[in-house]
This record gives C-alpha cells, sequence and structure tokens, in this order.
C-alpha cells in the first residue's frame, strides 16, 4: 500500500477504482488445463502456427529467462533453450474470460474490459474513515483472488491495482507482478510513486513520446510536471494536457461499461506466410481471402465501409551491426553465429473508394495500392482493413437488378460458410490457392464478450 496525506484532492472517496491484471494470461490458462506444463517455461503461439510467428504470451517461468511477448520463436529459444511452445487457442483463453468476468460483474456493474486479461472495476465505497474503506477495498480485492482461484482455475493469478483514477489504478497494479496487491491512496502518494518510475512505465507514454520528451530535456516526472502546460501545449497540442495531468496523477477518464462501448472502428486482417515469396498471383489470392473475410464481418454486423489501408512485411533479412554492407538469410541460426542484426521493412497506404461491404471491390482498392506501394521484393507478411465504418442504410444498396441478384447469392453464400465453415463455397481463383482461415487476434478484440 503506498499512502499519502488524507486531504488531498483527489483522496479515495465514494468512487474507487481497481484494476485487475491477470499474469501471463495465455500461458497460465494452458497451464491450468494442462498440469504437465505447470512451473515449466512455456510460450504460447499464434493458433496453429509454430514457425514463423512471435509468442502471444509467455509464462512466469519462462519470463525469468527474458522471454517476453511479441518476441520471435527464435529469439525466445535463444534466451531459454528449454522453452515449451503450445499453439494459441483463443476460443479456450475467451471462455476463461467469460468466467472470470461474470465474477468482477458481481461486485459492480460498472466493468470495462480493457482486453482479455485487464480489466477496471468501479466500487462504491461507504463514507466511513479512511482506514476502514482501504480494509474493506482490500478485503475486496483479496475476495475477487480467492474465487478467481476456485472458480477460474487455482493457477491463474492477478494483480490487483486501487486507486482514486484508471491511470492510477493501472500504474499500481503494475507495480508488484505476478499476483501483487497495490493501493495508491491519493495524489500525494502518487508523485512519490511517478518519481521512482521510468516515464514509459506508465500508460500513455510510448517510446516516440518518450524521446520527444527527452529532447526537451525531459527524462522523469519530476521535470515533467514542472514543464509549463503552455510548453507542453505547443509541443503534443491537446494531448500536452493529457501529459501534464499525468504528472500529477490526474485522469478525468470515465470507466465505461463493455455494453456500452461504441462498436468497432476497423475490420481487419493479417496473414503471415508460411514461405516467403513474390509471386503476384499468390500475393493476390492471399489478399482476395483476407478481403472475403472481411466483406464477411462487415455483412454480419450489418456495416459499410470506405476507407482501405493495405500494408505488407518484407522477408526477415540481416545486416552487419555498425556496418552498411547487407546479408540475406533466411536461416536465424546463422544470425547467431555471426552476431548479426535483424531487419523487417514494413510498407503500407490507405485510399478512400465508395461505401461497401464486397470483397471483391474491398480487394480491387487493396491490390491498387499494393502495387503502389511494393518494390517487387519479397514477402512475409500482408494485411489489409477497412474503416470508417457506418450502419447498412437503404441509400447504400442499390436497386439494379444484377445488384440484387448478387445480394442474394452472397446471402446464401455466407449462410453456407456459416453453418460449414469459412471457404466452404468460395471463387473459383481460389481453388488451388493456400489455406487463410480467419484467427481472432491476441486479445480477441473482433469478439463481443458477454457479462
Amino acid at each position: 500500500m503506498v499512502s499519502g496525506s488524507s486531504g488531498g484532492r483527489y483522496t479515495i472517496n465514494n468512487k474507487v477504482i481497481l484494476h485487475i491484471d491477470f499474469n501471463s494470461y495465455f500461458a497460465a490458462v494452458e497451464q491450468q488445463v494442462n498440469p504437465r506444463l505447470r512451473g515449466k517455461p512455456i510460450g504460447v503461439t499464434g493458433g496453429d502456427r509454430m514457425k514463423r510467428t512471435v509468442l502471444g504470451a509467455a509464462s512466469i517461468e519462462a519470463k525469468r529467462f527474458g522471454v517476453k511477448t511479441g518476441m520471435q520463436i527464435w529469439q525466445a529459444k535463444k534466451l531459454c533453450p528449454g522453452l515449451i511452445l503450445v499453439p494459441g487457442d483463443s476460443d479456450k483463453y475467451l471462455e476463461c474470460t467469460k468466467r472470470f468476468l461474470a465474477i468482477l460483474s458481481s461486485y459492480s456493474p460498472y466493468l470495462e474490459v480493457f482486453s482479455i486479461d485487464e480489466c477496471f472495476l468501479e466500487i462504491e465505497s461507504s463514507r466511513k474513515n479512511l482506514d476502514s474503506r482501504l480494509s474493506t477495498l482490500v478485503t475486496i480485492a483479496q475476495d475477487i483472488k480467492k474465487r478467481i482461484r476456485e472458480e477460474v482455475g487455482e493457477w491463474i493469478t492477478c494483480s490487483i491495482g486501487i486507486s482514486y483514477n484508471k491511470l492510477m489504478a493501472k500504474l499500481a497494479g503494475s507495480l508488484y507482478k505476478p499476483n501483487g496487491l497495490v493501493v495508491i491512496e491519493d495524489e500525494e502518494a502518487a508523485k512519490f510513486i511517478l518519481d521512482r518510475i521510468k516515464l514509459d512505465g506508465i500508460c500513455g507514454i510510448g517510446p516516440r513520446i518518450k524521446k520527444r520528451l527527452n529532447n526537451m530535456g525531459i527524462f522523469n516526472f519530476k521535470q515533467l510536471r514542472q514543464a509549463p502546460l503552455e510548453t507542453l501545449l505547443s509541443s503534443f497540442k491537446s494531448y500536452g494536457q493529457t501529459l501534464y495531468n499525468m504528472a500529477r496523477g490526474i485522469d478525468h477518464s470515465k470507466v465505461i461499461p463493455f455494453y456500452e462501448k461504441e462498436e468497432v472502428k476497423s475490420i481487419g486482417h493479417r496473414y503471415t506466410i508460411d514461405h516467403d515469396t513474390d509471386s503476384p498471383q499468390e500475393i493476390k489470392q492471399i489478399l482476395l481471402k483476407l478481403t472475403e473475410l472481411i466483406a464477411r464481418r462487415l455483412r454480419a454486423k450489418k456495416l459499410v465501409g470506405k476507407t482501405i489501408h493495405c500494408w505488407y512485411r518484407e522477408a526477415f533479412s540481416f545486416h552487419l551491426r555498425g556496418s552498411e554492407g547487407r546479408v540475406s538469410s533466411g536461416n536465424p541460426g546463422e544470425e547467431m553465429r555471426l552476431h548479426l542484426g535483424g531487419v523487417f521493412k514494413s510498407n503500407g497506404m490507405q485510399i478512400t473508394i465508395f461505401y461497401t461491404n464486397d470483397g471483391l471491390e474491398i480487394l480491387k482498392a487493396a491490390w491498387k495500392i499494393f502495387h503502389q506501394i511494393w518494390d517487387k521484393d519479397k514477402i512475409r507478411m500482408i494485411g489489409v482493413s477497412i474503416s470508417n465504418l457506418q450502419p447498412i442504410t437503404p441509400q447504400n444498396l442499390s436497386l439494379l437488378e444484377d445488384d440484387q441478384k448478387q445480394i442474394i447469392i452472397t446471402k446464401a453464400l455466407d449462410k453456407i460458410n456459416d453453418k460449414y465453415g469459412e471457404f466452404t463455397l468460395q471463387r473459383g481463383t481460389l481453388l488451388n490457392s493456400i489455406k487463410v482461415y480467419r484467427k481472432p487476434n491476441p486479445f480477441l478484440s473482433d469478439r463481443r464478450f458477454k457479462i
């Protein structure tokens, strides 16, 4: 517990925020399901991929070797040769999330789902004296931990932060992991903590903002508090006010229950190919499959969109550190022997078209973008997304006879593919193409949690 003056303006009052963050979530779920994995270093990969992918999660045991989420498989194996790879299972994690959300929602209806393994919970605190209120809040947090162990799994742990706003609750939850419980009582306590962490140790300050602050001579939160608001506003525009508030432990954002959140703002898919390719036909087939998946999701949500974004990542290459020379290699072992540095080159662009939820129309735009940005080198990943979404209205629909026939055919195709699986029925041009399946991203942002 971090305490400060109880008379501060932002002292814990009748509204208190709990931040619940599950530790090494995907890996812990796998260890819960399979006791043979418990106590061992494991890494969860993306879906059924075991190569050419990154870790979706690392267990607590793996993190002790320096293994981190998002790390390339070969990098993780280098740090931890005994790392056990487990294919990710999004449905399994989602089911587990539903269980702990049911527990959390029993304490308050004000439950915001920040990601699949992270939530904010706003709780009404009685108007007792400060010590009694803090004791009650700690008891609630301990009860949540106990119920998760009993009702979700004894191997599933979470860190809980308690404070007077979301920003400080999230910071509190990050201070002691795994299985921590920290209270930041008031603004004075918040400043005490802020002055002892790095600038990027708080949610909202990433590498770019940190670098810009460093260029201004600001290297910690004490210096950030000394910076005039006018200076921050001139350098960061409206975000300058946010930085000014952060340095003082101020955050006015509200807990937004999941059922009140806005619908998705964009829909997209990307695909990492299991080999490097510069074949226009193969790339176009993959793009078509991705755009068909996007179009199906648009139609399922009764949406149309008009801004198409396409991007790609080139094949992995290596360069000598401290040298202008470049060495191409597909063998990570060579990188280790020669002490080379790896480079991914990416490119992307977006254009605007008429509102649509048709896969071919999205493909035309994506293929046009790709041709403009592709330098003919081999690629390993390609992605496409659509934004500027709006609900389908009569104004979006065409009354032309051919268009009406196409709508009927598309509905029939969607119905069959919903029942029997993606691409059960597909365009003839895709018959000899590689298999591409829709897989939810690691945080399942395209799913709706049902509390």
